[in-house]
């Protein structure tokens, strides 16, 4: 994996979390789509995470 694909995994981190955020601001949230968004958000993290550590070898 490359630094460029890291890259790539953080800003869609940050507009999965920019989703969280909007939908969260709702009367009534969608909680199914916030579930969704919330372990889709945990996955990039946890794939960032693993790059890092292979990038730091």
């Amino acid at each position: 994996m490359s630094a460029r694909f890291l890259g790539r995994l953080k800003a869609a981190h940050e507009r999965v979390s920019k989703q969280i955020e909007l939908e969260s601001r709702i009367l009534r949230p969608d909680e199914v789509r916030l579930s969704k968004l919330k372990k889709t958000k945990l996955s990039l993290k946890d794939r960032m995470m693993r790059i890092s550590a292979s990038l730091a070898i």
